[in-house]
């Protein structure tokens, strides 16, 4: 009997710690593995043109099983009726790949759609600026209303931003404002962060500043800093940092140069290529295309902590295709190829693992069709 008992008691332990293990293991996180799937899956739409206008078609990149999802849902159309070409392909301004959508007044946002919606008359008197979490509206004379966004509500405050002035590398004395754009903006804590991308032109020669600025929500203190950029990374302002090529990832702002997208760190201040990508570049892109090569590598968004870049290949007598790299923490998680016959989706190895006949819409040039996730946006057209 005794024999009995210690068995028992042996057999329950092992139990109660096999049971342990899994509810610190598992069981207390299926939140967490429905988030790190969500977090591998990369929301983007399909923009299909017809006589009418334009329809949204929502789809998701499963990174981790490499494959693409197709939700049937339409996210929003766009009639071309009284919408200026130039305009209505312009949307959405912003689309956290969740709930939080921001497009012209124009666009007619699907009962599919269960989300957020913030609709803006295109083109406004005001600028606009939008974040993650944060929007900053411009009222003029240095005068911003500040718009923190937070459970689906907003809370507004007026920030005076005084003038800052800085030495060039002639020696002499300029505005930010005069010579400078914000870039983006996020709000990290108790701190909103905004990106002035500014030149100044020189003899011969146009020089570039990165400024970021720094305003303390509690004190409504205002810092102003000045980015390192290495020599070997070239602002230009043929392709400036702007919102609409701007996106952001935690505390860093990530911005186009003339040679690589670069990552800008609040912290270190510092202004630092995207590492990898140019390898990437060599390794994925054909031999037999190369020479059409584009002249940059393109921001396209990003979401959560992904970030997505896009290279462009322009062939003298085919339609042009567009290869899109999502990155997290500068590693290569997945590699779509939007073709003129639909999306093929490629492996670390090189090797094509999946191919979807997805409409090509003629009126998008350069598979520009394809929508993804923004962390900023601006309603300037």
């Amino acid at each position: 009997m005794k024999e009995k008992k210690q068995k028992f008691k042996q057999v329950l332990s092992v139990f109660i710690i096999f049971v342990l293990t899994f509810i610190m293991t598992c069981g207390c996180s299926t939140e967490e593995r429905k988030e790190k799937v969500k977090s591998n899956e990369v929301p983007f739409a399909i923009l299909e043109e017809n006589d009418d206008g334009v329809k949204a078609k929502l789809y998701y990149w499963d990174l981790e099983h490499k494959k693409i999802k197709d939700e049937s849902k339409i996210m929003y159309t766009i009639p071309k009726k009284d919408v200026p070409s130039e305009i209505y392909k312009k949307s959405p301004i912003l689309w956290d790949g969740k709930e939080y959508l921001v497009v012209p007044s124009y666009v007619k946002v699907s009962q599919d759609y269960q989300g957020d919606v913030e609709k803006v008359e295109i083109p406004l008197q005001e600028k606009i600026i939008w974040g993650k979490g944060v929007k900053l509206i411009s009222k003029g004379e240095d005068r911003y209303i500040l718009v923190l966004r937070e459970n689906n509500k907003n809370k507004e405050m007026e920030v005076a931003i005084p003038p800052y002035f800085f030495k060039g590398g002639d020696g002499k004395e300029y505005s930010a404002k005069e010579t400078g754009t914000i870039a983006g903006i996020i709000k990290n804590g108790n701190d909103v962060f905004m990106l002035y991308s500014c030149f100044i032109p020189g003899e011969g020669k146009i020089y570039s500043k990165l400024l970021i600025l720094k305003y303390d929500l509690e004190t409504k203190g205002v810092e102003w800093k000045e980015v390192k950029i290495p020599e070997d990374l070239e602002l230009s302002p043929a392709l400036p940092p702007l919102p609409n090529n701007t996106t952001s990832i935690e505390k860093s702002f990530f911005i186009p140069t003339l040679t690589v997208p670069a990552e800008v760190n609040i912290d270190s201040m510092e202004l630092k290529p995207v590492s990898g990508m140019i390898e990437y570049q060599k390794k994925y892109i054909p031999e037999a295309i190369k020479s059409a090569m584009p002249v940059n590598i393109e921001i396209l968004r990003s979401y959560e902590n992904i970030l997505l870049l896009g290279i462009q290949i322009v062939k003298p007598t085919e339609p042009p295709e567009l290869y899109v790299f999502a990155l997290i923490d500068g590693e290569m998680m997945g590699l779509l190829h939007k073709t003129v016959k639909g999306i093929e989706l490629i492996d670390q190895e090189n090797k094509v693992v999946g191919t979807y006949d997805i409409p090509r819409s003629t009126g998008f040039g350069g598979g520009r069709d394809i929508i993804f996730p923004n962390t900023s946006g601006t309603d300037s057209i």
